[in-house]
C-alpha cells in the first residue's frame, strides 16, 4: 500500500470515524434524550446542532463516494501509469474490452527496451466494501521480473482513495494506474 493511501485511511477513517461517533453521540443526546422542540432552543444551540448534522452527513459521503465510483459501470475509462520502468495506458470500455499499451525502458540507463498493445477482456469478480475486483485476460504485466510474458488472467483491484480512482494491477512492484484527467 502507498504512503500516501495509508495516511488517507488513517486520517479519514480512524479520525473521521472518531468525530462521526462523538457527533453521533451530541446528536443522540440532543435529540434523542433532551428532545426539546426546535421553537425552544437558542440561536447557539441550533447553529451547533446544525454544524454537527451537517458534518456527520459529509464524514457519511466519503465512503459512499468510494463505493459509487468503484461500481461496474465507473470502471470504464482511461487509466495511465508510469515509472522509472516506462509506462502504459489502460483503456477499459463499457462492452467489457480494454486495450493496454506500454512503453519499457531499462531501469538503470533509462534507453527504450520496446513497446506493444494487447487487448483483452475484463470483467467483475467481485467486490469488498469500498474496492472492485476485477480480471484483465490477457494482460501484459510491467514490473521487470514478470514483463517477459503475458499473464492469462490478470487480478487487478478498483480502488477510489483521496479523490482518485485507480487499478492497482501490482501494488508489490508499485504498478497502478491512475484514471486520467480527460475521462
Amino acid at each position: 500500500m502507498e504512503l500516501g493511501v495509508g495516511v488517507y485511511l488513517l486520517v479519514v477513517f480512524v479520525g473521521g470515524g472518531l468525530a462521526f461517533i462523538a457527533c453521533a453521540i451530541y446528536l443522540i443526546v440532543e435529540l434523542v434524550i433532551r428532545r426539546r422542540p426546535w421553537q425552544e432552543r437558542s440561536d447557539g444551540s441550533k447553529m451547533v446542532l446544525s454544524i454537527v448534522l451537517f458534518f456527520a452527513l459529509g464524514l457519511l459521503a466519503i465512503p459512499t463516494r468510494m463505493i459509487w465510483s468503484t461500481r461496474n459501470s465507473a470502471v470504464p475509462g482511461k487509466y495511465t501509469s508510469q515509472g522509472v520502468w516506462g509506462n502504459a495506458t489502460l483503456e477499459i470500455s463499457h462492452d467489457g474490452s480494454f486495450t493496454e499499451t506500454w512503453h519499457f525502458n531499462n531501469e538503470y540507463s533509462g534507453k527504450p527496451e520496446g513497446d506493444g498493445t494487447i487487448q483483452g477482456r475484463w470483467q467483475s469478480v467481485g467486490r469488498d466494501w469500498l474496492t472492485q475486483d476485477i480480471v484483465l485476460k490477457p494482460f501484459r504485466p510491467l514490473a521487470e521480473y514478470a514483463r517477459q510474458q503475458t499473464s492469462g488472467a490478470y487480478p487487478a483491484t478498483v480502488t477510489a482513495y483521496s479523490g482518485s480512482t485507480a487499478i492497482e494491477a501490482d501494488a508489490g512492484a508499485d504498478i497502478v494506474f491512475r484514471r486520467s484527467a480527460s475521462t
